[in-house]
């Protein structure tokens, strides 16, 4: 398929710029800005692969800083010439702004230390130099039509191979990290998990989230912010936070001691467990014979594991209905090791209502799902006993132990 002079969102902005005899460099940052924006938009991402400008190199553990093997999107041959592993997780690294336009020194050493943790899985760099070596306004606008780049590419992944978008992991370092953003908004289905890395904080400091990275990106995004020092929208690295989680270590300012290739090799190898935080997201399904509906609602959930236990972690849920599915994200401070199991308790509102003399608030639940720690390792929990448990308002609590698929289908029989 081939777009129309119009309807293709680089070609139809750079007409607009060129028809009247200016470049990009003629005119202030933010109506560049404004361009890329409207058109990214208006368009959404692209779906003739011969309009992707960005590369996508998979790097091999024994040359992390050559990109050796190109994947291009629409050409299933690329895929085994690179040797890709369609069974293992995949990196996406996507770098940031750049003078030289060149690499910077940390993308290898991220390389590296991905391979050094998960050894099996592809680690991907994604090459958009030509467009980040620019005037930094114009290069902050470009993000948008890199993210639809990584979007296309994703979804090219998906449908034509199979590979599950849940096996996805971007990290974007500066400009990076918006272009994850919007990569991971237009993708048909959400990848995994986006990391942002010092997300860029001039021209996103106040820009709408659809331009940003945000937690709807992902089912997880987790963002460190290591040099969000001045003002806002002055500061290099966005100050608000766009994450699931955003960690600030020494408040964000400057890491004495720490320059930025080390600190990312080191998040890679060891995780965010310096920072003590830990965080666990959780998937449940409400069943409910009849329909039930009930907003802003204080649960409280307690964690158990191998190490030591978490009570009475509060989650207040924006939504509870019968029969919806939904995700949440429960942090502690504290490691408690492998997660064993957890107790959930629904609590009473503190006011008086009559609705509750005349209904009965309840949800069985059959199965709860959790993604765990830095790796987001999969655990799935069972009622303690029975095939379900019954949570109800301003009762007890309700226990769930570590458990598998094949558990739950011998409870079914």
């Amino acid at each position: 398929m081939t777009y129309p002079e119009k309807s293709h969102p680089k070609r139809f902005v750079s007409k607009c710029l060129t028809s009247s005899g200016v470049t990009n460099g003629d005119f202030p940052g933010h109506v560049i800005f404004g361009f890329w924006n409207a058109a990214a938009n208006i368009f959404g991402k692209k779906t003739d692969f011969k309009d992707i400008e960005s590369k996508f190199a998979l790097r091999t553990p024994n040359e992390p800083d050559e990109d050796t093997c190109y994947l291009i999107p629409g050409q299933e041959h690329s895929i085994a010439e690179c040797n890709f592993n369609q069974t293992s997780k995949t990196f996406v690294v996507i770098h940031g702004w750049t003078v030289t336009g060149m690499y910077e020194s940390w993308v290898p050493k991220l390389v590296d230390a991905l391979y050094r943790r998960e050894p099996d899985s592809n680690v991907i760099v994604v090459d958009w130099l030509s467009r980040a070596q620019q005037h930094y306004p114009v290069s902050a606008g470009y993000t948008q039509l890199v993210g639809q780049d990584v979007a296309s590419f994703i979804d090219w992944m998906e449908e034509q191979l199979n590979y599950p978008v849940d096996n996805i992991h971007i990290l974007g370092y500066s400009l990076g990290a918006h272009a994850a953003g919007v990569a991971g908004s237009l993708t048909k289905n959400k990848v995994n998990r986006i990391t942002g890395l010092d997300p860029a904080g001039p021209s996103f400091e106040y820009a709408e989230i659809s331009v940003t990275l945000s937690p709807d990106d992902a089912d997880f995004v987790d963002v460190v912010h290591t040099y969000s020092v001045g003002t806002p929208d002055r500061s290099i690295g966005i100050q608000r936070p766009v994450g699931h989680i955003d960690i600030y270590p020494n408040g964000g300012n400057f890491q004495p001691g720490c320059n930025i290739g080390e600190t990312i090799r080191l998040m890679a190898e060891k995780g965010l467990r310096g920072f003590v935080v830990f965080h666990y997201q959780v998937k449940v399904h409400f069943f409910g014979k009849k329909n039930l509906t009930v907003t802003n609602q204080p649960l409280l959930v307690s964690l158990y594991g191998t190490k030591g236990e978490s009570e009475n972690r509060p989650l207040r849920l924006a939504e509870m209905s019968s029969n919806k599915t939904y995700s949440y994200l429960i942090f502690t401070e504290l490691d408690v090791g492998e997660l064993l199991m957890l107790k959930v308790k629904w609590e009473k509102e503190s006011f008086f209502s009559l609705s509750d003399w005349f209904t009965t608030y309840a949800f069985d639940i059959q199965k709860i799902r959790i993604k765990s720690g830095e790796l987001q390792k999969k655990l799935v929990f069972c009622p303690e006993n029975g095939k379900h448990a019954t949570l109800t308002r301003g009762k007890g609590s309700v226990v769930f132990v570590r458990c598998n698929e094949n558990t739950i289908v011998k409870k079914r029989e």
